[in-house]
C-alpha cells in the first residue's frame, strides 16, 4: 500500500514536469526544444555601457592586532573590497583623514561613515568584528587605526587602488 502511494506521487510529479515542458517549450537544459530556423542567429546579449571594475568580487583582509596593522601597504584593484579584522582585545576604529574624497570613491561601506569633522571613519568595532568598504576609484588612501600605539607608527597604513 505504501509502495503504491509513493509510485503514484512520483508519477504525478512526472506528469506535472511533462506538462510544464509542453507549456514552456523548453528542454531540461533551458534551451528551446523546437528547431532553430535555418539562417537565424541566436540572441546576442547587449553590451554593458559602463566599464565593469576589475576588482569586483575580490576582497583583501587587513588584520589589526596588538602589534599593528598587517599589511601596512595594501595594493588592490578598482572595485575590490577591503575588510579590516579586529584581532585585538579592545575596540578600534579605522580613520581616513580625507573623508570627503573617500566618501565619493567608496561603495557599500559596512560601519563606515563621513564624520562631522570631515574624516571617513568606521564606527568602533570590538574584538573579532570587521568593518569594510569597496574602493571604486584609483588612488592612494592613508589611514590610521585608533586604539593602537601611534609612537611606533604601527597604527598608520595605506590602501593603494590601481
Amino acid at each position: 500500500m505504501i509502495f503504491q502511494r509513493i509510485q503514484r506521487r512520483n508519477f504525478c510529479r512526472y506528469l506535472v514536469f511533462c506538462f510544464m515542458l509542453a507549456i514552456f517549450g523548453c528542454a531540461p537544459g533551458g534551451a528551446p526544444s523546437g528547431d532553430v530556423k535555418k539562417g537565424s542567429r541566436p540572441a546576442v546579449k547587449p553590451k554593458l555601457k559602463s566599464k565593469q571594475l576589475s576588482g569586483i568580487g575580490k576582497y583583501q583582509v587587513v588584520r589589526v592586532d596588538a602589534e599593528g596593522v598587517y599589511p601596512r601597504n595594501l595594493n588592490v584593484e578598482q572595485g575590490s573590497t577591503v575588510i579590516w579584522f579586529n584581532a585585538t582585545d579592545r575596540y578600534i576604529s579605522v580613520v581616513f583623514s580625507k573623508g570627503d574624497v573617500l566618501n565619493r570613491v567608496t561603495r557599500a561601506p559596512t560601519l563606515f561613515f563621513l564624520a562631522p569633522d570631515g574624516t571617513y571613519v568606521s564606527a568602533a568595532f570590538g574584538s573579532g568584528a570587521t568593518a569594510s568598504t569597496a574602493f571604486a576609484r584609483p588612488g592612494t588612501f592613508y589611514y590610521f587605526v585608533t586604539g593602537l600605539p601611534v609612537s611606533d607608527g604601527e597604527a598608520f597604513a595605506q590602501v593603494v587602488v590601481k
